[in-house]
């Protein structure tokens, strides 16, 4: 059965009928006109609440529920910020590492013998129709038909800035095993199935970032590796490794370390900041939901 559609004064009600706190109710409507009550609301009333479908915390309010939602869409931008550095990072040195091994032109990045064809023959016959595709379509993309209508060829180091994450990940994962070394080179902690598993999982909550979906209690069914870090916070080999605490786990190993450092050092004080608002046990609470542990900050530092 659909949700009947409400006035913006039958929400306000609807919200007071459920025992929820409304500060300022003007201000409230302007909110839920700018938002949406689905997003605002729908999106982020959980940890509010006594029961799913029941009525709010006692001291819960409109104003701590916006505080929330403010602060994931900071978060958002932080992290597809950061992830958006990795992403160039990894497209700056698979391009340069393949046409060491196999060559510069653009017949050799349309080969598919340079890659590992015998156990992915349907990745990498998409991947191969997706660059012919993209080289057929060069108007959509000035640098890809400058290169056509100058020299005739596009190289690997520019048409690979028109993959997406999730094409780079997987690009890696059907690379050679000497090409996924050279890659790794570049991240001296990790081996190349771990490096293929954060690709994988960032690719998820890049998207998340990207769409502008409820990012910080999101979880994926991708999960990373057992790394050393997990030991920190006895994380079992077999417990779950997909929440937002180990989005920050795979920038650590990532990241430059300055970028990184700045990025936990922001978080935490987003976390500071919007205490003031709504309290120590919501933020212990939405840390909890993020996968946090207490000593997060020592953890990852």
């Amino acid at each position: 059965m659909s949700k009947k559609f409400l006035t913006y004064d039958q929400q306000i009600n609807h919200l007071k009928s459920k025992n929820l706190t409304i500060e300022n109710e003007e201000l409230a409507k302007y909110h839920l006109q700018h938002y949406s009550y689905y997003s605002l609301i729908g999106g982020y009333k959980g940890i509010f609440k006594l029961k799913r479908n029941g009525d709010y915390k006692p001291d819960a309010s409109f104003n701590k529920i916006y505080s929330l939602y403010i602060f994931d869409e900071y978060l958002r931008h932080l992290v597809l910020h950061e992830i958006i550095r990795v992403e160039k990072h990894i497209k700056s040195v698979y391009s340069y590492a393949f046409c060491q091994l196999y060559g510069d032109e653009q017949k050799d990045y349309q080969n598919a013998n340079n890659y590992n064809y015998s156990q992915h023959q349907y990745d990498v016959n998409k991947f191969l129709s997706l660059t012919n595709d993209t080289l057929n379509h060069a108007n959509n993309y000035p640098y890809i038909s400058y290169n056509l209508a100058n020299h005739g060829t596009v190289p690997l180091w520019v048409i690979i800035n028109t993959f997406t994450f999730g094409t780079i990940s997987k690009l890696y994962l059907f690379s050679t095993r000497k090409m996924q070394n050279q890659v790794c080179k570049h991240f001296p902690e990790l081996y190349p199935h771990q490096l293929c598993s954060m690709l994988k999982f960032l690719t998820k909550f890049r998207n998340v970032c990207a769409h502008g979906e409820r990012l910080y209690n999101y979880r994926t069914r991708k999960t990373i590796p057992y790394m050393p870090v997990h030991k920190s916070f006895s994380i079992s080999v077999t417990g779950g490794k997909n929440d937002f605490f180990n989005v920050l786990v795979c920038l650590k190993y990532l990241s430059q370390e300055y970028d990184f450092k700045t990025l936990i050092i922001t978080i935490d004080e987003m976390l500071k900041e919007h205490e003031k608002v709504m309290g120590s046990s919501y933020i212990n609470a939405m840390m909890k939901e993020m996968g946090f542990p207490a000593n997060w900050i020592d953890i990852l530092k």
